[in-house]
């Protein structure tokens, strides 16, 4: 009775291949669990870590004063900025002194600014100026020179200049040729340098016999002067001579023996009578001494009119006067090579 109550009641028997799958399961499971728990884990170690290294470095950087070191040689302001915790970020450029060269002419941040440690900081470093001593000029051609310096310091504040009025000389050299210059080259530059030359004039001229001016009226004086580029400068006497003004004096005298490109010297009467709107004066003015002949050109205009030529010559530079005879307003110019060098009205 009792062994068929137990055959009734008999559990189940499982079977040995299913239990053995669900084991592994639960075992996957939780291994799973596990390897996803430690990759989480580490990621948010890491997070956390990369928060802490950058609010340290964010926040806890040491502040530091930025040093002035404007005006110091390029090394001992690297030093400064290195005691500091400092780091340069260089640039150069020219300046117009040549002392200030491998020096520290400006910074960013300034001196005395409060920054983090390891911040860079801008330095302008000069390369000095253009030029930092004087070239050979000797041999060359004035002009040339001129153009030169005008080229070289066309963006800067010139280091030498020309000292003026330049010296001629006559010479076997051809004219405007620099023979001698004041400083020797290679001398160095400390500021603003004046250029002295000796320049050549040329071969003497040859002597001619000047010829008699006296009496003739100034217009046919001056006509004949500008035919053979003869430079002239004119006086104007107090003495009246009929309505003409005339030549009453003149140096060197006639017949007298002169190099070519002497400088004769007039003196002329004051016209006796003017008409009411006329003007009698002289055109005074000195100019630089070239070292070749140039084209000088006076010109009048009138009211409302057209500009006219009075006179065309070569002209060596130097003391220039002419006198004019000219109605009231008229203005009168004078070019060399076609720049103005001076103009006025008659009043």
């Amino acid at each position: 009775m009792i062994s068929k109550i137990k055959n009734l009641y008999k559990p189940p028997v499982r079977d040995s291949f299913q239990g053995k799958s669900d084991l592994e399961s639960r075992d996957e499971k939780n291994f799973f669990r596990m390897a996803l728990g430690v990759v989480l884990g580490t990621l948010l170690v890491l997070f956390f870590s990369f928060l802490i290294t950058f609010f340290v470095s964010v926040r806890g950087a040491e502040q530091t004063l930025v040093p002035d070191v404007t005006g110091e040689l390029l090394m001992d302001g690297l030093i400064s900025l290195q005691e500091k915790e400092l780091y340069p970020r260089i640039q150069v450029r020219y300046t117009e002194d040549p002392l200030e060269k491998n020096r520290i002419i400006s910074q960013d941040p300034k001196a005395g600014s409060v920054v983090r440690a390891g911040k860079r900081v801008k330095l302008m470093i000069s390369k000095g100026a253009v030029v930092d001593k004087v070239g050979s000029y000797t041999g060359q051609s004035l002009s040339d020179v001129k153009t030169q310096l005008q080229t070289l310091f066309a963006s800067y504040t010139p280091l030498m200049v020309i000292k003026e009025p330049v010296v001629f000389v006559f010479d076997d050299a051809p004219p405007g040729t620099i023979l001698e210059q004041k400083p020797e080259a290679d001398t160095p530059l400390a500021g603003l340098t004046e250029l002295v030359f000796i320049v050549s004039r040329g071969p003497v001229g040859e002597s001619y016999n000047i010829d008699d001016f006296v009496g003739l009226r100034w217009v046919d004086a001056v006509g004949r002067l500008v035919r053979s580029s003869q430079p002239f400068t004119f006086t104007v006497s107090e003495e009246k001579d009929g309505d003409n003004s005339v030549v009453m004096e003149q140096s060197p005298g006639a017949g007298e023996s002169v190099l070519a490109g002497t400088r004769i010297q007039f003196t002329v009467s004051t016209p006796d009578r003017l008409a009411r709107d006329e003007r009698f004066g002289l055109i005074e003015l000195t100019l630089p001494d070239y070292p070749v002949s140039v084209d000088l050109t006076v010109e009048r205009t009138e009211v409302a009119g057209r500009p006219e030529s009075v006179i065309e010559m070569k002209h060596p530079g130097g003391a220039f006067s002419m006198p004019y005879r000219e109605k009231v307003g008229t203005e009168i110019t004078v070019k060399v090579y076609d720049e103005v060098v001076t103009t006025f009205t008659v009043q």
